[in-house]
């Protein structure tokens, strides 16, 4: 029998020294760094793909605002914000 045998680190400080903390909102499993004492979710998953992202913006930009995006698409509106700044270029002087 093969078994792996997986050595997480800390994002942080990359000390091996963790131990597991409780479960975020999500669900996620949080890790405590017993040297910087940082605490943290290990494995980040992306919560919106690059293709959703553009679906979302494309839509709020037909017109729809940002209450009715946050309605049929579960994101929240300040969130929407954040991508709509980073995507706007601005304008040379």
């Amino acid at each position: 029998m093969i078994e792996k045998t997986i050595t997480y680190k800390c994002r942080c400080c990359g000390s091996a020294n963790i131990v597991k903390n409780g479960h975020n909102a999500q669900g996620q499993q949080q890790y405590w760094c017993k040297d910087c004492g940082k605490r943290a979710v290990l494995e980040l998953r992306p919560r919106y793909t690059e293709e959703k992202k553009e679906q979302i913006i494309a839509d709020y930009y037909e017109r729809a605002s940002m209450r009715g995006v946050e309605r049929v698409f579960g994101v929240s509106r300040f969130t929407l914000a954040a991508w709509l700044k980073k995507k706007v270029k601005p304008a040379p002087q």
